[in-house]
């Protein structure tokens, strides 16, 4: 289990480090642009003085735990497909095979 652990921080570390696609990049950052957006109206209106409305506080979390969510998903995207995974990769058995119990 520590292995498996180990080798999917090793991937994580590689997707985070490679090259991301155009697409993806762009969406990160319009990603970031509205969660700082978002952050500097809540943390500032009050410092003008100003109020914010009853709907603000119930959106603002959504809006910056999905653009958070946007962010990382699309750092983690990087060129060159993916690569699939078969079962065998995760068990020694197959689909097929029956169990002895």
């Amino acid at each position: 289990m520590g292995e498996q652990i180990k080798q999917t921080g090793n991937e994580m570390r590689e997707r985070w480090q490679k090259r991301m696609p155009r697409f993806f990049h762009r969406l990160m950052v319009l990603a970031i642009g509205i969660g700082v957006t978002a952050a500097a109206i809540n943390f500032g209106a009050p410092l003008l003085g100003a109020t914010l409305s009853e709907w603000w506080s119930e959106v603002y979390s959504h809006l910056i735990s999905g653009c958070i969510g946007v962010a990382i998903a699309s750092k983690f995207t990087c060129d060159g497909g993916f690569r699939e995974k078969s079962i065998k990769q995760f068990t020694n058995k197959t689909i097929l095979d029956k169990d002895d119990n």
